[in-house]
């Protein structure tokens, strides 16, 4: 069983230790021959992996796994927009539909149903009507009595095109 220091130093050498915990342990390597040492040879384990692998990949042949993973793609067919609804719909449906169902319930619960009636407080002044066009003056109040607000309007009739 490898003891504590062991595990240590391999976690060190991984990059997993705290900070704290790290610089403990640099220390340690830096004062002890032993420790330096066993760091060094995982360094050279490492090398010694990294190019293994780097020799392995460089002299792999990955033509055929393309070749099978073309033909594989080649024989999948999209699903029909039908299918892929239904596929949809059996997936997420059911969420969909509670979700619904809670957003409605939500406007429902919360619907404010104590609102004043709409008002209609608008006073017309003067209303003038000529042969070619109707003018219309009225004043609407705010809700504290106030008539600040005074609109003009001007319906002008033209004739239609073609017309005399």
């Amino acid at each position: 069983m490898a003891s504590r220091d062991d595990r240590d130093l391999q976690r060190y050498f991984d990059g997993e230790l705290p900070a704290r915990r790290a610089r403990q342990v640099r220390e340690r390597i830096e004062t002890s021959p032993d420790d330096g040492g066993r760091i060094a040879a995982l360094e050279s384990m490492q090398e010694a992996v990294r190019d293994a692998a780097s020799h392995a990949a460089d002299r792999a042949d990955f033509d055929p796994l393309w070749a099978r993973v073309q033909r594989g793609i080649e024989r999948e067919k999209p699903l029909p927009l039908g299918e892929r609804l239904g596929y949809w719909m059996r997936r997420w449906g059911v969420v969909v539909a509670a979700a619904t169902a809670v957003v409605l319930a939500v406007i429902i619960v919360l619907r404010p149903t104590d609102l004043p009636p709409p008002r209609n407080d608008v006073v017309i002044e003067s209303l003038d009507v000529g042969p070619e066009a109707v003018g219309t003056i009225f004043t609407i109040s705010d809700e504290a009595g106030d008539t600040g607000k005074t609109t003009v309007i001007w319906v002008t009739e033209t004739s239609a095109e073609g017309e005399q």
